[in-house]
């Protein structure tokens, strides 16, 4: 049940991002991806081995479903994110960033009443502070890869 969870909420992401316009090219999007995935396995290792503020179950299925949501989902999401960022949209950007941030509440205790996760000292506060974390690495990756494509760009 949890995997099949994992997967539909993974899929659901890659339609969305499939649909929206996007403000990136495709090799700046795969850039952003990996460097999102590092960050994501990072600091999910630290909050895991080194703070043990969350465990991971060890049933294959749940291991399954949270690698499924570490390695694809939330590196898509802030790709996505980063895209609609760079959108020129004064509010309705933030409003769509902000909502996106929200979801992950309840994905949060989806995660953890599904038993893929188990959160000992963790609160709704750490869930909001770790991916605005997350969106704000990425968005500043994002201003580096851009920037850095259009140096690149001047030079030819």
């Amino acid at each position: 049940m949890s995997l099949a969870f994992c997967v539909l909420m993974t899929w659901l992401v890659i339609t969305i991002l499939s649909i929206i316009p996007k403000k990136m090219t495709e090799l700046d999007m795969i850039i952003l991806y990996a460097v999102n995935t590092i960050f994501d396995l990072s600091i999910f290792a630290i909050v895991h081995i080194n703070l043990n503020w969350i465990s991971v179950n060890t049933d294959v299925e749940q291991s399954l479903a949270d690698l499924v949501l570490r390695l694809i989902m939330i590196p898509l999401v802030m790709v996505m994110v980063s895209n609609i960022l760079l959108y020129s949209w004064k509010w309705l950007k933030w409003i769509i960033v902000i909502g996106i941030l929200l979801l992950f509440i309840p994905m949060q205790f989806i995660l953890q009443k599904l038993d893929i996760l188990k959160a000992i000292h963790w609160n709704i506060y750490y869930t909001l502070c770790m991916f605005s974390l997350y969106i704000i690495f990425s968005s500043l990756m994002t201003l580096f890869i851009t920037r850095f494509r259009s140096k690149e760009v001047k030079l030819d």
